[in-house]
């Protein structure tokens, strides 16, 4: 989030406004409808205030 966020001010003003978000990319052959909240086992989530808070990416467990 670090070199996303410092790119364009409207990503910084959007950023401020979640508190998730889902990184990466639906890939069908990794598709799992167990997982929460996200639909291939490639992606992940991130807590997006803590991880601006800290600087680094902190996962949604």
């Amino acid at each position: 989030l670090g070199d996303m966020s410092e790119r364009l001010p409207e990503t910084r003003r959007i950023l401020a406004c979640l508190d998730v978000l889902v990184d990466g990319r639906f890939e069908v052959e990794k598709k799992n409808l167990r997982l929460r909240f996200r639909g291939s086992s490639n992606q992940r989530i991130i807590k997006v205030q803590e991880s601006l808070a800290l600087g680094e990416l902190v996962p949604w467990e």
